[in-house]
């Protein structure tokens, strides 16, 4: 997808609450799709992974049992994005993407079969555990891809680095490896109506 302007767009899993959330991630979308780009959108956990961590907490599921559960969580936001982005379809196999850009779609990745089939298989898979959030899942599409990454969240950050990013937890701890051969990081406020971005180098 070399010849593709891709750009994989986490959308925060705090923002699926959010009843601002059509109307701004449309217009931010717009603003991306002007400019020539294609873009990937993949959901957080939101709620249901933070349920899951409480099922964790209370029954020690595992790390490894929640995170594949958590997968499956991530799935089903993939779905309530769906219902709040115009033009929209959920796939689950990457070689769907030219075809749904070509038919003006926008794709929503239910990112799963992408970690079981692909990344699980790399030479340096993703940790199956809490400490690989969807942030981290999103930077390894990215990679996957050769797309810009997005990371659309519900505040600012101050971090300048992708360390000091994790560090203050504003990603998660896998984040820094996981984006590693990516140029191109941004982090962007969609509470804030200026849309103000950071890069994170």
């Amino acid at each position: 997808m070399a010849d593709v302007r891709a750009v994989v767009v986490k959308v925060g899993g705090s923002l699926l609450g959010w009843e601002g959330l059509r109307d701004r991630l449309s217009r931010w979308l717009a603003t991306i799709e002007s400019r020539g780009e294609n873009p990937v959108l993949i959901a957080g956990g939101g709620p249901v992974v933070d349920a899951l961590r409480q099922l964790d907490a209370a029954h020690g599921l595992g790390e490894e049992a929640s995170h594949r559960l958590a997968l499956r969580g991530m799935d089903a936001t993939a779905r309530v994005l769906a219902a709040l982005v115009a033009r929209s379809r959920v796939v689950e196999i990457l070689g769907e993407l030219p075809d749904v850009w070509a038919e003006g779609d926008r794709p929503i990745l239910a990112p799963r079969r992408f970690l079981e089939e692909i990344d699980e298989r790399a030479a340096d898979p993703l940790p199956l555990s809490w400490a690989t959030t969807s942030d981290s899942i999103a930077a390894r599409v990215a990679a996957h891809v050769g797309a810009r990454l997005v990371l659309l969240k519900s505040g600012p950050t101050a971090a300048r680095t992708r360390g000091e990013a994790a560090a203050a937890g504003y990603v998660d701890p896998v984040f820094p490896t996981a984006c590693a051969g990516l140029s191109r990081v941004e982090a962007v406020d969609l509470r804030d109506p200026r849309w103000p971005a950071t890069r994170l180098d």
